[in-house]
This record gives structure tokens, C-alpha cells and sequence, in this order.
């Protein structure tokens, strides 16, 4: 069954909202509230855009327990989620931090 897969999907979906919809910024692991407001809220929807694309690509996943059409469904989950964290990543912390 896709029970699973359904709460995880719908688990990533209440972060999304949470972190983007409710500026609930403090449930990034690892930010420590030093940013400016404007530079928070790109961040609330960077963090957003990552966890829509994970739900979204864990979606595979769903489709795949029902209907059994996906092809390697767990490699496309991956490769989706590692290249949303890459980018996420790297725009975060390969740069200079700012300075005031």
C-alpha cells in the first residue's frame, strides 16, 4: 500500500507551509536567526522550494505503489531530492556570509 508514502508526502507538504506559509524559519536545522528579514524570507522560500520539490518527487513513489508505471521510481526520488539539496546547499553556503 502507499500509506507510507502518503504521510511522508503530506509530512513534507505541513513543512512547506509551515516554514513558508507560517515564516516558521526556526525549523531550518541549523539556522540560528541571524539573518536579516528580507534574506529570511529568500531562505523560508528556498527551504519551501526544496521540500515541494521532495513531495512532489516522493509523489513517484505514490504512483508507483498503484499503478507500478514508474520506472525506477526510487533512483528518479533520489536524484530529484539530491539535486534540490545541492542547489539549496550551495546557494546557502557558498557564498560570503553577509556582512552589516
Amino acid at each position: 500500500m502507499a500509506i507510507v508514502e502518503t504521510v511522508v508526502v503530506a509530512l513534507l507538504l505541513l513543512f512547506t507551509w509551515a516554514i513558508h506559509g507560517r515564516g516558521k524559519v526556526g525549523l531550518i536545522a541549523g539556522y540560528d536567526g541571524d539573518l536579516p528579514p528580507e534574506r529570511e524570507a529568500e531562505l523560508a522560500r528556498d527551504a519551501a522550494a526544496v521540500l515541494v520539490v521532495a513531495a512532489a518527487a516522493s509523489s513517484l513513489l505514490v504512483v508507483d505503489a498503484w499503478t507500478g508505471a514508474v520506472p525506477r521510481p526510487g533512483a528518479l526520488v533520489t536524484v530529484a531530492v539530491l539535486a534540490a539539496v545541492a542547489w539549496f546547499l550551495r546557494k546557502w553556503n557558498g557564498r560570503e556570509p553577509d556582512r552589516e
